[in-house]
């Protein structure tokens, strides 16, 4: 049932519902919340008017009739709470404390703006305010925002985030995911719906049958109530008692505020839909014009002090303006600037060379590397949590391949961290707590289930740090295990050279146990989200092949020790063709090398490691040597990283090769369940062997 009590406020409930205040508010503030009122008011017309003028680029999607919302939950806030917000953010920004100069600057696309203008109008953030950069992905803050508060908890703060959204977006899957973990965490997150009755032009009840949000909190078990928008304190009021919930650690509230735009969706929006009267009678309960009246008509402030607080808006407001006008456009040169969008940048690095040998009683599979790579990470940074499906639960799996085994006894649950099946609400929550300084080990149990989260992935974590112009880094390591292993087309694919296209991201592949120790470590020291993509075949020490069996362990140091950040590894020398492979392709690579060595053609052997960033120094060097190149991977042929591995060698060594550059891939078809038909999709060492030879003989 939806939780409309008042608490120790009088309120009364109107025909839709919502609770309605009448209770009391000292003169400072009234006029305080007034001048917030009239401040983000003015902001939107004179951007709405400059606009018009040509003098803003881009687009606007404005805030005019929902001011009391921001207002109202904002007040409540502390300096060192967060909020997320909308493409529709300019009245949070404000509310939240934002310099108009700076975000009108931003709005104008000058180097002054709060986030260099690398956000403009939809992305507007400052984290020293404590606003993440707005989300312009309808749903998308509020799968972020359980992750914020999960951080500032873990952190030992009582600070709560506040998660703007829109009436549409509860109608994402990502309002089921956010909301649902924020409650089964009982975080301290106040999720505020602004209904304005349209998603877009669409009417909000046209698309659900249930047009009633505060009701959908009885589903997660959260407190939730409906307000009146259009009233200040009614929303005020509210939000302090959500806020206060959520301080003393009881979790989750959902707020809906009833309230209407005055506005189109967005300034090509002429509102055809809308008739006249709605307008009319949403105008009447306009809050810049409704509550300055109702300060002086019940004693609160004067006529004199109402005034007062209007000019000094409008005065604020006319500051920033001519701040915005004047400052200077950002500098094109710095459009590439990857300090910007990467905490630590792509730097020069040697190639490795092969894998040392050691003692026996440290020859390690994959997992067992990975396992004590995370465990050493976990021991020396206390803020690093693990969450995924399954990692913790006692007498559990310890994640889908056993990676994490141990490591919840060792660490405890308040550090490895199972979460419902949510991918969007999983990755969310890690981008979240990163931001806030709490780098997060996010599991996939399949790669295949990176599509329920492509949004935070390659809208978020790889983005939040060049739209916050450099302010933010996203320390995320999302693990994900790839390839063919007779389980069908939906648990087999080798998405990985997706990630290689998406600036922002570092992709890391997996192929040994020395690598899955020291990279590991590398990829949960960095500031960057990394994906690291590993095969399920290669987990375990032994793996099969048509003349027997070969022993997958590797040699792995006892002691600490991190690799570099995308350093390929030249895992056999050789001096007539550069064969460059990664899983289980790079090891039928090294047995057609160790077969075709008794024939007099030696291979040079590299595994990539890092798709992003690549090693093409090292990679270039080698094919300039050896003068041919073939590059296999389980991923598809077309569109594989291996086309543009492919392009840029045959751009830079034009002329110098003796042969074209081949290429060997998975056929263009989802992977197949039984063992013959899939066999008959992936690269055979027939084709590995036949393709050596045919750049040899040329």
């Amino acid at each position: 049932m939806t939780d409309t009590s008042s608490g120790d406020r009088s309120g009364v409930i109107d025909h839709d519902g919502a609770t309605r205040a009448t209770g009391r508010v000292s003169s400072t503030e009234g006029a305080s919340l007034l001048e917030q009122l009239v401040l983000i008011r003015e902001f939107e017309q004179t951007a709405y008017l400059r606009y018009l003028q040509g003098e803003i680029p881009g687009t606007l999607h404005q805030y005019q009739g929902q001011e009391a919302v921001a207002v109202g939950v904002c007040s409540t806030l502390r300096a060192d709470d967060w909020i997320t917000s909308t493409h529709r953010p300019h009245g949070h920004a404000l509310a939240k404390g934002m310099d108009p100069k700076q975000a009108l600057a931003e709005i104008y696309g000058r180097a002054s703006g709060c986030l260099g203008a690398r956000g403009g109008s939809m992305h507007l953030g400052d984290a020293s305010i404590g606003m993440l950069p707005s989300v312009a992905i309808v749903g998308g803050g509020i799968t972020l925002a359980p992750g914020l508060a999960l951080g500032l908890v873990r952190r030992g703060t009582d600070s709560v985030v506040a998660c703007f959204f829109g009436d549409g977006a509860v109608n994402e899957g990502a309002f089921h995911e956010g909301v649902n973990i924020a409650a089964a965490m009982n975080l301290p997150v106040v999720f505020v719906c602004e209904n304005n009755l349209y998603s877009a032009s669409t009417p909000f009840s046209e698309t659900t049958r249930n047009p009633d949000v505060a009701s959908r909190g009885a589903a997660y078990g959260i407190p939730s109530e409906r307000v009146d928008g259009m009233d200040v304190l009614a929303v005020r009021s509210a939000a302090h008692e959500a806020v206060e919930r959520a301080r003393r650690g009881d979790g989750p509230t959902l707020i809906e505020c009833l309230t209407y735009r005055f506005v189109g969706h967005s300034r090509s929006d002429a509102r055809g839909y809308r008739q006249k009267e709605e307008e009319a009678q949403w105008r009447a309960r306009d809050p810049v014009k409704c509550f300055p009246e109702w300060l002086v008509a019940n004693g609160v402030a004067s006529e004199a002090e109402v005034q007062s607080a209007v000019q000094r808006a409008k005065a604020t407001v006319a500051e920033a303006l001519a701040f915005a006008q004047q400052s200077p456009l950002p500098d094109g040169a710095s459009a590439g600037d990857l300090r910007v969008v990467y905490g630590a940048p792509p730097a020069p690095i040697d190639i490795a060379g092969p894998l040392v040998e050691g003692p026996e009683d440290r020859m390690l599979s994959i997992a067992e590397a990975l396992r004590e790579g995370i465990g050493e990470e976990m021991a020396a940074n206390d803020r690093l949590l693990l969450l995924g499906e399954d990692i913790g639960v006692p007498g559990g799996w310890g994640g889908a391949f056993g990676v994490y085994g141990g490591l919840a006894e060792r660490f405890g649950r308040d550090r490895v961290i199972d979460t419902p099946i949510s991918e969007k609400a999983l990755l969310g929550t890690a981008i979240g707590a990163a931001v806030t300084g709490c780098p997060a080990l996010p599991d996939l149990q399949y790669a295949d289930f990176v599509f329920e989260a492509m949004d935070e992935v390659a809208n978020e974590a790889a983005k939040l740090r060049a739209m916050s112009n450099g302010a933010l880094t996203v320390p995320i390591v999302l693990r994900c295990p790839v390839g063919a292993s007779q389980r069908g087309a939906q648990h087999s694919q080798n998405p990985e050279s997706l990630f290689m296209h998406i600036p922002g991201l570092k992709v890391l592949c997996i192929s040994d146990p020395f690598t899955a120790k020291g990279a590991i470590r590398a990829a949960l020291q960095d500031p960057d989200p990394v994906l690291v993509f590993e095969h399920k075949l290669l987990y375990g020490a032994k793996r099969r092949k048509e003349s027997g069996s070969i022993d997958t362990r590797a040699f792995v140091p006892e002691g600490e020790y991190v690799l570099p950040i995308g350093q390929a590894r030249i895992r056999r020398r050789g001096e007539h063709v550069t064969i460059l492979a990664t899983f289980t392709q790079l090891y039928a690579s090294l047995d057609v090398a160790e077969e075709l060595s008794s024939d007099g053609i030696e291979c040079e052997v590299i595994d990539p490691v890092w798709l992003a960033p690549f090693d093409w120094a090292g990679v270039m060097n080698s094919v300039a040597r050896t003068r041919r190149l073939i590059i296999v991977h389980e991923a598809h042929l077309t569109g594989g990283w291996g086309a543009e591995v492919a392009a840029r060698v045959s751009a830079q060594l034009h002329g110098r090769l003796l042969a074209p550059v081949v290429r060997l891939g998975s056929k263009d078809v989802p992977v197949p369940f039984a063992p013959a038909l899939e066999a008959a999709v992936l690269p055979a060492r027939d084709d590995i062997r036949a393709a050596v030879r045919g750049v040899v003989d040329r």
